[in-house]
């Protein structure tokens, strides 16, 4: 769920907030960004905080929110994942909200010693991981065409990929995940995908839900497991 949200970029509350979550959780977290340069500079200093605290940081770097639930869930390990929305936002899992928020509060935090310091270990390949995963557990085709709406987040780093292994023509819209103008609406979306020769939509929402939209119905996932689960049945 979301942990935090500011209208204006301050690294001292993310570092704060990192050596909440770092107090919390103690061992690994993984965490991720989405593409904009200020959710870069924002990890950074979450885990600055976190690392403090003596907790070692998975950075999986620049990744869908979606997919790095599934990845996550994989490793059986809490993440945390900065990305920037009206504003910087932090979206946490795996670990008690109420205590992050409560040791925040008193600032009672750990101090590791220079020697304890946690560490960072580079992921890079958590989207081709769980990408890879997907492909050989679901292998179906899908055809037809797409609108896939990304919303200006790193969900067009899932395309072509997944068009050309399901068999489907993918139209993105809303494609520049480095951008801060925001997205299209929704209304533009519907629009467009009413008027057009698609057989169903996509949207990437950038709090990590996907809707998918077809035959006038919406169904929404915050898992790309749980999406093709939906796709192989219909």
């Amino acid at each position: 769920m979301e942990i935090y949200h500011s209208d204006r970029f301050n690294p001292e509350e993310l570092a704060l907030l990192g050596r909440a979550i770092g107090t919390v959780s103690q061992g690994t977290i993984i965490v991720g960004r989405d593409g904009r340069a200020i959710a870069r500079y924002g990890k950074r200093a979450l885990v600055v905080g976190i690392v403090s605290t003596g907790s070692t940081i998975m950075d999986v770097r620049l990744i869908p929110l979606i997919a790095l639930r599934d990845f996550a869930r994989r490793k059986g390990l809490p993440f945390a994942y900065v990305y920037y929305y009206g504003g910087m936002r932090v979206e946490m899992s795996g670990l008690d909200v109420d205590e992050v928020r409560a040791i925040l509060k008193t600032k009672s935090f750990v101090e590791a010693p220079p020697n304890d310091i946690g560490a960072t270990v580079y992921y890079p390949n958590a989207l081709e991981d769980i990408l890879s995963e997907l492909f050989k557990h679901y292998d179906f085709t899908i055809g037809g065409r797409a609108l896939v709406d990304c919303m200006n987040t790193p969900a067009v780093l899932l395309f072509p990929r997944l068009g050309e292994h399901f068999g489907f023509e993918a139209e993105l819209i809303n494609d520049m995940m480095t951008s801060y103008v925001p997205p299209k609406p929704k209304e533009v979306f519907l629009q467009k995908l009413a008027k057009g020769d698609y057989d169903f939509g996509l949207r990437f929402r950038p709090d990590g839900t996907v809707e998918i939209h077809r035959k006038g119905e919406e169904k929404e996932f915050k898992s790309l497991w749980g999406l093709l689960e939906y796709l192989k049945n219909i």
